[in-house]
């Protein structure tokens, strides 16, 4: 409820002071008719004092009822009130011989209660005032002795008439100091409860806020491990809303993360997990599990998805694989190249001097068609080693795209194969155009022969993940590649084909990578494959675009 909306506290407790009124009455009416037919005495309702102060009591407390909705100024009505109450309070304490005058303290307290001390101070004042003026009245006889029902508990002489007054109004300005000043403090104590009540709202609402849209998931779970509570993230990772969640065993969703579990300290334990998800995909997940309060939240489990960072992982591994490799490749094609090319000279010069005999002309044959793939293969470890060219230009990348497409489909390798490609106009990218012909062709190649009974080659272009970056895709409808290899397929030396060397989709990575790029592998086994390239655009024009060198 809004402050604007809130009621005032003071309408609250005239409520509670009028309902605490006719209960006195009744019970202060009993009291009379029980004492009344106990002594023997004829009960008159019509005519008896008694009876008329307790229907004028809820008469007035129906009025005060009528006028507490219409009434601006609460204060003033509760003083109007309090006074009221004291002169019922003198007229019953007429009436019954000075019996009534403790319901002056009652007066008082609900002074107190009602405005503070000053209320409280207020009602001592106005009994005391009235206290006094009632007992002088009975002293001198003043009052008619008809209407009273029992007899005065006052003394004759002034000693004890001026004892009742003093002792009176004492006590009653103590009970209005003592209740006021209780009052006031339980009116701060009361507020400042309001104020943590209000705080610890805020509070309630923020945790609830940040646990809610932190991209973090968070779960509780209670003694038997069933979930009491799943945010946002949790959903959005497991694709179980909090419906579907509460309550369910944990295992039921994890499955086998949970089950001979270690009693988590108050550090927490940590497990990295594969789960396939609501979806279907597979995750890694990773879990920090810790103590809870007990109850509904005896852990609290916090978990994030890992896949990217593993993914990450492997491909720094893969990179650092790379690079060793490619160190040593390095070193070795140029200690092979020279042998291998006196090995070539020395059989060409052999075969130009001696005359056909035999099966020589077909081994030396054999031999300078060995050592020519041995020395391609070189070239190949070369090209992995030191992709970067010292020179760069901006190269139009659908121009290589659509002239390696030309040289590609006329090959033997292309035979039975539909090529087509999807480009954007022209995309510039600074690179070394031969490096980037070589990449293209590996993934045709490479798409070929994953089609050895024919199929379809698609290229397409479009805008990359981040600003100012191409996405090249490859795809093909080849036999696709399985999960078990498809995190392998750049690693030097792997290949799915027994004469293979595992260099050509590892090269492509290299180049890619030296050219400030990316390039990721998406395939279903029996569908086919993607290979998606990702390379920072330099500009973007028409046809006829200038080129210019650049310096590495």
């Amino acid at each position: 409820m809004t402050a604007q909306h809130k009621p005032h506290p003071l309408k609250g407790k005239l409520l509670v002071l009028m309902v605490l009124r006719v209960v006195l009455a009744l019970a202060f009416l009993g009291v009379i008719a029980w004492s009344q037919m106990r002594t023997g005495i004829p009960v008159r309702p019509i005519f008896n004092p008694l009876y008329t102060i307790v229907a004028a009591i809820g008469f007035l407390t129906i009025l005060y009822a009528v006028l507490l909705a219409r009434v601006r100024n609460l204060k003033l009505f509760a003083y109007v009130q309090l006074t009221v109450d004291v002169a019922i309070i003198t007229v019953i304490t007429y009436v019954t011989g000075g019996m009534g005058s403790s319901l002056y303290f009652l007066s008082v307290i609900g002074g107190s209660i009602l405005l503070d001390k000053r209320g409280g101070f207020y009602a001592a004042g106005i009994s005391s005032i009235a206290y006094g003026v009632l007992i002088d009245l009975e002293f001198y006889g003043l009052l008619p002795e008809e209407y009273r029902m029992f007899v005065s508990t006052l003394g004759p002489s002034w000693e004890n008439a001026l004892t009742t007054i003093a002792t009176n109004i004492l006590a009653l300005f103590t009970v209005a100091y003592l209740t006021g000043y209780l009052a006031e403090r339980a009116v701060k104590v009361e507020r400042k409860l309001e104020e943590k009540e209000v705080d610890y709202e805020r509070l309630e609402k923020l945790s609830s806020h940040i646990a809610e849209n932190i991209p973090t998931g968070i779960m509780t779970l209670d003694e038997r491990s069933r979930i009491t509570s799943f945010n946002r993230a949790a959903t959005e990772l497991t694709g179980y809303s909090l419906q579907e969640a509460y309550f369910r065993d944990v295992d039921e969703i994890f499955p086998d993360v949970f089950s001979d579990l270690p009693e988590p300290g108050h550090k927490g334990v940590r497990i990295v997990e594969e789960l396939k998800v609501k979806s279907g995909e597979e995750l890694h997940l990773g879990f920090n599990i810790s103590r809870g309060e007990g109850g509904d939240m005896d852990r609290v489990v916090i978990f994030q998805d890992l896949t990217q960072m593993k993914a990450m992982e492997e491909r720094l591994r893969r990179d650092d694989k790379l690079k060793a490799l490619g160190e040593l490749s390095t070193s070795i094609a140029h200690e092979i190249r020279n042998p291998l090319a006196s090995i070539s000279g020395s059989i060409q010069v052999l075969k130009k001097e001696m005359p056909p005999k035999g099966n020589m002309p077909h081994l030396m044959e054999i031999v300078l068609r060995e050592t020519e793939r041995l020395d391609l293969l070189i070239s190949d470890f070369l090209l992995f080693a030191r992709p970067a060219s010292k020179t760069r230009e901006l190269v139009d990348i659908c121009e290589v795209i659509r002239d390696t497409i030309g040289v590609f489909g006329n090959s033997p390798d292309a035979v039975g194969i539909d090529m087509e490609d999807s480009l954007e106009g022209e995309m510039f990218v600074e690179g070394d155009r031969r490096q980037i012909t070589q990449v293209f062709w590996n993934l045709f190649l490479n798409a070929a022969r994953a089609m050895p009974d024919g199929g379809r080659l698609v290229v397409e272009s479009g805008p990359g993940a981040g600003a100012g970056s191409v996405e090249i895709t490859v795809r093909d409808t080849g036999a696709g590649i399985s999960a078990e290899d498809l995190s392998r397929v750049f690693d030097p030396f792997f290949s799915t084909r027994n004469k293979g060397t595992g260099l050509g989709l590892a090269i492509v990575h290299r180049i890619v990578e030296s050219h400030g790029g990316s390039v990721v592998v998406e395939s279903v086994v029996g569908e086919g494959a993607a290979f998606k390239l990702t390379l920072p655009l330099v500009s973007k024009g028409r046809k006829g675009g200038t080129e210019r060198k650049l310096s590495a």
